[in-house]
């Protein structure tokens, strides 16, 4: 596939959604997979068009991993990994900068830690060189002042993310409750603060030797190089590093919930705030797909049920969203209304159910579905223009990743294009009348703390 066929796909999809009909067909990502004898899984996918190659690395490790009290683990690994290794010493950074590379980042979900980077085609041996130095040799400088140092910046961004972040405490609270104490997804990836405080290096030194190895790795290309240059390198850089077992950790999936929980968050905030969310089935299970259209049908964009109602009707809310958040564990999906200058929470409420009920019941038209499919599909076809996307798990080489991880297929695009194809009207309502019934939920109201008492 070239970069010329997926903008012109983009294009059309673009066009369908001011009303035509959404596209039946996609794209290949031509790719090949192979492993390393150490375990260690490659993904080649190139594309010649632009003389740039997509670096992306996922470990497969996250929250989902940590060891007990050791919440936000994953996360705070990932801060370290950019702290140093043997050979390159402090200058990951430098290297890439000079270069040419852009992208260069990292980041962490529920189930996986990834780093990647895009690069000039000719500086694709350095990146390789970059990243299997960490990860063959980051214990040689990992330090107790770098751990030091990386657990206060992770603290800070937990401060700035959810304490010091409006509705940031009713976010928490939500996940929370979701997923109680003792779930590995209980605490947000981020963690918490007491067991950020008593992670020790011997901590981490632990975590590596069994987490970061070749075993547990996937290295996926995507771009300008030629194939056979790249499997010598590849072979270079990483085949040298010990085989070590793949860890195994296993949890059931989280189980449902059987009544509705309320809790209420006093922050210091304007406006009320209306949160509700529902554990569903696990990623790319059989009604992902119908979970991902019921969150466009509510909520994304401005024609959509909720905001038409609460928005533009009733001038309940200012702004409103859906969203699923697919893991290996569990799905989470969430509705969000917050609400106008003046307007109780308990009213958001009542017209967000409205909204719910009437779903139910009707189920969508027709006209709404195939809006959202459009809408739905053109985000998926979007990401083909890129090789590699700002978190690591979009563009090309992150959606090969994402179906390798999940899937243990890195060509599942067609048939996960198929599901999204294949949803109907009635799928709408089964899903809303079982995994997000009213029964099954959390809601989390946000109570503006009265401006006396804010500090």
């Amino acid at each position: 596939m070239t970069s010329r066929s997926a903008i012109a796909l983009a294009i059309a999809l673009q066009t369908s959604i001011a009303g035509a009909a959404p596209s039946t067909t996609v794209p290949d990502i031509p790719f090949e997979k192979y492993a390393l004898d150490n375990g260690l899984e490659v993904i080649l996918h190139r594309d010649a068009s632009l003389p740039l190659v997509a670096v992306n690395l996922w470990y497969h490790v996250g929250p989902v991993n940590e060891p007990a009290k050791r919440s936000g683990f994953a996360h705070l690994f990932e801060h370290l990994m950019f702290t140093g290794s043997k050979h390159v010493g402090t200058r990951f950074d430098k290297l890439l900068e000079s270069a040419g590379a852009t992208n260069v980042n990292g980041t962490t979900s529920w189930d996986r830690t990834n780093y990647f980077e895009t690069v000039p085609r000719e500086h694709l041996e350095l990146c390789l060189w970059l990243e299997s130095d960490r990860m063959g040799f980051f214990l040689d400088t990992l330090s107790a002042e770098a751990l030091e140092v990386q657990r206060g910046v992770v603290k800070n961004e937990r401060r700035q993310s959810y304490e010091d972040a409006p509705y940031g405490k009713s976010t928490l609270e939500l996940l929370d409750t979701l997923f109680p104490p003792g779930h590995p997804y209980h605490g947000a990836v981020i963690g918490s603060m007491s067991d950020l405080d008593a992670a020790k290096r011997s901590d981490a030194e632990s975590f590596f030797r069994a987490y970061y190895a070749p075993s547990n790795a996937t290295l996926t290309l995507a771009g300008d190089f030629t194939p056979d240059q790249a499997k010598r390198w590849v072979a270079r850089y990483f085949g040298s590093l010990p085989r070590r077992p793949r860890p195994t950790t296993k949890h059931p999936p989280a189980p449902p919930l059987t009544s509705m929980i309320r809790k209420e968050v006093v922050e210091p905030v304007e406006l009320a705030k209306v949160s509700m969310g529902w554990l569903t089935s696990p990623a790319y299970s059989a009604d992902t797909a119908t979970l991902e259209l019921a969150a466009a049908l509510l909520a994304g964009g401005k024609a959509t049920r909720l905001y038409q109602k609460l928005v533009v009707e009733k001038k309940l809310a200012s702004e409103v969203e859906a969203d699923l958040d697919p893991n290996s564990l569990a799905g989470v999906f969430t509705v969000s209304a917050v609400a106008a200058s003046g307007k109780p929470a308990k009213a958001v409420e009542a017209a967000i159910d409205a909204v719910l009920v009437d779903l139910t019941l009707r189920g969508p038209t027709q006209a709404e579905l195939d809006r959202a499919r459009r809408r739905v599909l053109f985000a998926l076809m979007s990401q083909l223009q890129q090789l590699n996307g700002s978190d690591g798990e979009s563009g090309r080489a992150g959606l090969l990743q994402r179906f390798n991880h999940y899937l243990g297929d890195p060509g599942q695009l067609k048939q996960w294009h198929a599901s999204l194809q294949a949803v109907t009207r009635d799928d709408v309502k089964r899903v809303l009348t079982t995994q997000l019934a009213a029964s099954r939920r959390v809601i989390v109201t946000t109570v503006p703390q009265p401006k006396g008492k804010q500090p």
